[in-house]
């Protein structure tokens, strides 16, 4: 038998949420770990969760290292969790320059940011120097992606739709570089997505998510199976004749 995988992370969410009831243990094994699921599942809550932001009860978040005993996080300030935090929309400074929003949360924190890393990473040179208000949305996207991955000591990676607005030929670029480096650094990711293919690309862990709970967890190519195929039947059906074309 193959040997049981490490746990880096877990979190344990249970606390009522207005209408939803979310009730979720999750255990953190893979380099990308993908939140799967309809609207209203509770996948942005639970990276709200683990990063400190939710003043609620029924919150436990561990982190597992190898040798070391578990570190309970859920007391723990958020600027002292090494956690890196993309937000699903892109919250820049409108007065700072794109390398002055990259690098102003690590500076402010007192650590040294790793600036031309990641306006590499994310193709931001020629933007470095203007400002959010000349940026397009996609752009603006980037630079949320990079001032993530510029943190120093990030121990988890957290990404809430890390893609949004930025176009497939782009992001199936920026794709395996995004991953190389992770890897290359040994940092772990859990991130938030509805689409499909991306999570297919990522060769991801996919916990897929309804009404609150996890229903399954896996490789994206099995979890997704059922959600791919009918894409395909609906993308199918609204061809001529229900026939793709040549």
């Amino acid at each position: 038998m193959p040997p049981k995988p490490h746990v880096h992370h877990t979190l344990k969410v249970d606390t009522q949420l207005g209408p939803l009831h979310l009730d979720v243990n999750l255990e953190l094994t893979a380099p990308w770990t993908l939140l799967f699921g309809p609207s209203g599942s509770g996948k942005s809550t639970l990276l709200r969760a683990a990063c400190g932001l939710l003043e609620i009860p029924g919150i436990t978040f561990t982190r597992h290292a190898a040798n070391t005993a578990p570190t309970h996080l859920q007391n723990t300030p958020t600027h002292h969790r090494h956690l890196s935090w993309a937000p699903q929309r892109s919250s820049l400074f409108p007065h700072l320059t794109v390398r002055e929003n990259i690098e102003f949360a690590p500076r402010s924190s007192g650590l040294t940011p790793d600036i031309t890393e990641a306006l590499k990473l994310f193709r931001l040179q020629p933007l470095a120097s203007r400002l959010p208000r000349d940026l397009s949305g996609g752009e603006r996207q980037r630079v949320n992606l990079a001032r993530a991955f510029a943190a120093p000591r990030c121990r988890l990676m957290l990404l809430d739709e890390p893609f949004a607005g930025i176009d497939r030929t782009l992001r199936d670029e920026l794709l395996p570089a995004m991953r190389t480096w992770l890897a290359d650094r040994d940092i772990p990711v859990l991130s938030v997505s509805h689409d499909v293919d991306e999570a297919l690309q990522l060769q991801a862990e996919v916990v897929l998510l309804c009404n609150g709970k996890a229903e399954t967890q896996g490789p994206a190519a099995t979890v997704l199976e059922a959600e791919r195929e009918r894409l395909l039947r609906n993308l199918l059906s609204h061809l001529p004749n229900g026939r793709s074309q040549s």
